[in-house]
C-alpha cells in the first residue's frame, strides 16, 4: 500500500509542477500571437472543484463497492487521464483530461485513507506512513532534478498510474483471498 501511495502521490506532485507549462505551451501553439496568458486562478479553481466532486463521488460509490475495488477504478481512470494529456495536442482536451485526473485525486484520498486504516496496524501506523514518504520524495526529486519536459513528465505519470492499477488489482485479489479464507474459520 506504501508503493501505491508513493506512485499516486508522486504523480500528483509532478502534475502540480507541470500543468502550468504544459497548458501554456499548448495554448501558445494554438493561439499564436493572440495568446495573452491563461487564467491560472480560474483553472486552479476548476481543479479544486473537480477534486471536491471526486470526494463526493467516493461517498456515493462506497455505498456500492469496497474501497479496494474503487481504487482500481481510480488508478485506471487516472492512467487514462494521463494518457490523454500525453497524446492530446489540444489545450482544451488536455485541460479536460487534467480535470479528470483531479476528480481521481478527490476519490483517491478517502479511498486510500480507508484502505490504510484497514491494512496498517494502528500501533505501527506513524512509522509506516513516514517510511512511505521516502519513495515519494525520491520520485518528486527525480522529476525536479532531471529537468524533464512536461510531456516526458506526464509519460512518467502514466507509467506510475499503470503500475498503480496493476498493483491495486493484486492488492484487491490478496484482500479478497484473505477475507474469504478467514470467513470459513
Amino acid at each position: 500500500i506504501g508503493v501505491l501511495s508513493s506512485l499516486f502521490e508522486g504523480s500528483m506532485y509532478i502534475f502540480v509542477f507541470m500543468w502550468t507549462p504544459a497548458l501554456t505551451a499548448l495554448a501558445k501553439e494554438e493561439m499564436g500571437d493572440d495568446f495573452d496568458g491563461l487564467p491560472f486562478g480560474v483553472i486552479f479553481s476548476t481543479f479544486m472543484v473537480c477534486c471536491m466532486a471526486g470526494s463526493s463521488i467516493f461517498s456515493i460509490a462506497m455505498e456500492k463497492m469496497k474501497p479496494e475495488q474503487l481504487a482500481v477504478y481510480v488508478f485506471a481512470i487516472a492512467f487514462a487521464a494521463f494518457v490523454m494529456v500525453v497524446l492530446s495536442g489540444s489545450a482544451t482536451t488536455t485541460f479536460l483530461a487534467m480535470n479528470l485526473f483531479e476528480v481521481c485525486v478527490g476519490m483517491y484520498f478517502p479511498s486510500m485513507g480507508t484502505m490504510k486504516g484497514m491494512i496498517v496496524p494502528e500501533e505501527k501506523r506513524a512509522a509506516i506512513y513516514n517510511l512511505n514518504r521516502i519513495p515519494l520524495n525520491f520520485i518528486v526529486l527525480f522529476s525536479l532534478l532531471t529537468d524533464l519536459t512536461p510531456k516526458v513528465s506526464f509519460i512518467l505519470c502514466s507509467c506510475m498510474m499503470m503500475a498503480s492499477t496493476v498493483l491495486q488489482i493484486k492488492l484487491r485479489a490478496r484482500r479478497v483471498q484473505g477475507v474469504g479464507s478467514t470467513e470459513g474459520n
